[in-house]
């Protein structure tokens, strides 16, 4: 796991992505929806080619081979919108670009954020929304993975739920 200083625990809506990302190019606008959509690292954003790439009508769906023990997974499914429509139009490596210039476009698009930190966003979203074993599958990490990347959670929702049994 990174060893930040730090764990953030905002998490960021597609809107608040979106804005911060209007102003580069479509490629690099592209590998950032990919981190963000996909929660995958971005040794694995880097790793695809268009043969990994399967674009449907209203879906993108993207086969990560998977890093550092994580299990394989089906073909990820992505909307089909937005930078991600260029992906569709590409022949061989899709990004070309190093780690390096990867950690600097975030930093660029979002400086309080690195890298990681959509992996963090996605696995949490998905956790809250539907449970850990979704994040299994979408993902590719055991529940012991799946708890580094959890950040402090407001409890209040669980008071009211008690309180809302007791109706």
């Amino acid at each position: 796991m990174p060893k930040y200083k730090k764990k953030q625990t905002h998490q960021m809506n597609y809107e608040e992505f979106k804005e911060g990302i209007q102003d580069v190019s479509i490629a690099r606008q592209a590998f950032l929806t990919i981190l963000f959509f996909a929660g995958c690292r971005v040794s694995e954003a880097l790793a695809l080619t268009s043969d990994d790439i399967n674009c449907t009508q209203d879906m993108i769906y993207i086969q990560f081979f998977r890093k550092k023990g994580s299990n394989q997974t089906d073909p990820t499914p992505l909307p089909k919108a937005d930078a991600l429509l260029w992906v569709c139009g590409q022949e061989g490596k899709l990004f070309t670009f190093s780690y390096r210039t990867a950690h600097r476009m975030v930093q660029k698009a979002f400086p309080a954020h690195y890298p990681h930190y959509f992996r963090m966003n996605r696995i949490v979203k998905i956790s809250e929304k539907y449970g850990d074993h979704y994040v299994y599958s979408f993902i590719g990490i055991c529940a012991q993975s799946i708890d580094h990347y959890r950040g402090k959670v407001d409890i209040k929702r669980v008071g009211q739920a008690l309180s809302e049994e007791l109706k």
